[in-house]
């Protein structure tokens, strides 16, 4: 990659949407379908949720774990160019050090506030050249205009105060409690080891920060099929995450292990091995 490209590029996800669009990929269909082969993927399922994961780093609102980096660097043959290659890992490594700091790939820039003026002349409102004559001349003086002042104050706060509610439930916070707010904690284990007979949460699957996830339904039929055991819903949970910056709802994924063996696979772009002995 030339160094006019290494300055044009200043976050991952530009790079990385660059580089597939020089493969040829310019569509997520297509790129998942090389991801999903590369990955020894099969299904429809697999390829709805690889289309997505895509979709998602390629735009910047996710950030691959470092198994995906691998397979998307692979696909797009990163190596071949050690100046890309170098370049691909310097903004993988600023996206992630962004990520654990501000809790997004791209940290959102600060408007700028304009020059400050002196608090009395922010402080004075002109009022208008008849207001004080008339006032006056209705001998209602300083308690009538203290009286504006107030109406005046109220009809500003309950305008302030109707729209923070409505970003409020735009947001999804709420001050009372909801469904999912004791809910267990399911923490995050790439590399799973069961017995066959064992039941257990191995995964949570969140939806929008601070909102409940999907239905089981939707949950499950994204999720892939194994030979060594079976999925199920574990209903409401917990899980942390760095986009969420903290705990967010989620629904937990429990696995019944069935059948010895060793596999890996795939779950909202997150990669497992899982290990079902006698």
């Amino acid at each position: 990659m030339e160094e006019a490209d290494d300055a044009a590029f200043t976050r991952w996800h530009l790079l990385f949407d660059e580089l597939c669009n020089r493969a040829g990929y310019y569509d997520d269909a297509t790129l998942a379908s090389a991801y999903c082969a590369l990955t020894a993927s099969k299904g429809q399922r697999q390829f709805e949720t690889a289309m997505r994961n895509l979709n998602n780093w390629r735009s910047g609102r996710h950030l691959p774990r470092a198994g995906n980096l691998r397979m998307l660097a692979k696909l797009l043959n990163v190596a071949d160019d050690p100046a890309t290659q170098a370049l691909w890992s310097r903004l993988y490594k600023q996206a992630g050090d962004m990520e654990a700091r501000f809790g997004l790939p791209v940290p959102v820039s600060s408007a700028e506030v304009a020059e400050a003026r002196p608090m009395t002349a922010l402080g004075r409102v002109p009022h208008p050249a008849g207001l004080p004559a008339l006032l006056s001349r209705e001998g209602l003086g300083r308690k009538r205009f203290s009286m504006l002042q107030t109406m005046f104050g109220g009809i500003v706060l309950l305008a302030a105060g109707a729209a923070a509610g409505s970003l409020i439930t735009a947001s999804g916070w709420r001050p009372w409690a909801g469904p999912a707010d004791h809910a267990p904690i399911v923490p995050f284990n790439p590399v799973v080891t069961m017995k066959v007979g064992d039941t257990r949460p191995i995964y949570a699957e969140r939806g929008d920060c601070g909102k409940l996830p999907r239905d089981w339904e939707l949950v499950e039929s994204d999720l892939p099929a194994l030979r060594t055991g079976t999925f199920s819903d574990g209903g409401l949970a917990r899980r942390f995450s760095k986009f969420c910056q903290g705990l967010t709802p989620a629904r937990a994924i429990v696995f019944t292990a069935t059948t010895p063996g060793v596999e890996e696979f795939e779950i909202q772009g997150d990669f497992f091995k899982m290990t079902v002995s006698e």
